[in-house]
């Protein structure tokens, strides 16, 4: 695990590129997908272009040929189809002649992405099977790019989120999301409609002044809850730490294909709230730590966390407290995602920490 504190951060980062062996990742001429969160139309807080010109350009030196990809949303707003997300990325600096490499979206409506089935499921775990998006699942290694910030349902977006939730298609974005089913509290619901208005899925109905979902039509993308302005809607208990669960066995099927050949850089800085799918996404909580490299998402998350909880807050009162900030900030532990995955294989909580 080699974090860096240089201040040239480019320098740096090619530091980090060799020290963490992330170069041996990549195949000579082999294609490379440099996977990370574009970000949310009127989100300012994802990974700046820059950073990931300068992977880019560290892949090419390694021999390798470099797409950067992501997939599409299950909620409506700017990254829900292809087109879409292509100019949301533009908009957001994310184009071929700033980064220096194609932008793929990995998937589409028509994309069933490839199964790849849950061989041995723990901590509950109900899925059979994961359908990795097609494009990034047919590249011959995998380097991903992560922003590290607070999530309304897992705590801690990082790694482990980035891989399952972000490299798979629509069908495992909802299956996984499945636990998430909202929960009506009538005596809350004035029937105003809202849910109806905002759910892309048409899966709300009005009957007897108060919403009922069709489960079929639901894609679990909690939009409801969301904009529900009088707070009827929510999750179930439990649901957020079954979803963690969810996402680290989609974070392994995702790895399952690549043998080895992944690579993991977190960028621990703009450490928001909310992820970057929000826009806002809420101001950041602590001071900027750094940026991680490492062959373990396991290891990269705890560390990510760990350096969180020592970084000193720059908002007040403070959201929360340590040990698990993050977590604590959204009523849930993150360890779950990291705790399963560590259980199924994907790496360590143990590390040890490098500074360049």
């Amino acid at each position: 695990m080699d974090y860096s504190k240089s201040q040239s951060i480019l320098q740096a980062m090619k530091d980090l590129f060799t020290k963490s062996s992330l170069d041996k990742t990549i195949p000579r001429q082999g294609s490379v997908a440099v996977k990370l969160h574009m970000g949310e139309l009127g989100n300012i807080t994802y990974i700046r272009p820059i950073f990931v010109r300068r992977v880019v350009d560290l892949i090419k030196g390694a021999g390798g040929r470099p797409f950067v990809t992501d997939t599409t949303t299950l909620y409506s707003g700017g990254r829900n189809t292809p087109e879409r997300y292509l100019a949301t990325a533009a908009s957001n600096g994310f184009v071929h002649a700033s980064i220096g490499a194609p932008v793929v979206i990995a998937d589409d409506d028509g994309d069933e992405g490839v199964a790849v089935a849950i061989e041995t499921p723990v901590a509950g775990c109900q899925l059979r099977d994961i359908r990795v998006a097609t494009r990034i699942y047919h590249a011959d290694s995998l380097m991903l790019l992560s922003h590290v910030k607070g999530h309304r349902l897992t705590g801690l977006g990082g790694a482990i989120k980035n891989l399952g939730m972000g490299c798979v298609t629509k069908k495992s974005k909802k299956a996984q999301h499945a636990v998430n089913a909202p929960v009506l509290d009538e005596s809350r619901c004035d029937g105003c409609g809202t849910c109806i208005d905002v759910c892309p899925a048409n899966a709300l109905s009005m009957m007897n002044e108060k919403p009922v979902r069709n489960v079929e039509l639901c894609n679990n993308c909690s939009q409801c809850v969301f904009n529900c302005p009088n707070g009827a809607l929510s999750w179930p208990k439990g649901a957020k730490e079954r979803l963690q669960a969810n996402m680290a066995h989609a974070a392994w099927a995702v790895l399952k294909n690549f043998n080895g050949k992944v690579g993991f850089i977190n960028f621990v800085q703009d450490v928001t709230p909310l992820c970057d799918c929000a826009s806002p996404a809420g101001l950041p909580i602590v001071q900027d730590v750094g940026i991680l490299a490492s062959l373990d998402p396991v290891a990269i998350d705890k560390a990510s966390l760990d350096l969180i909880d020592r970084a000193p807050l720059i908002v007040s009162p403070a959201p929360a407290s340590p040990p698990d900030l993050l977590g604590r900030m959204h009523g849930t532990n993150s360890l779950v995602q990291l705790r399963t995955a560590e259980r199924l294989g994907l790496g360590s909580l143990e590390y040890q920490l490098i500074t360049i």
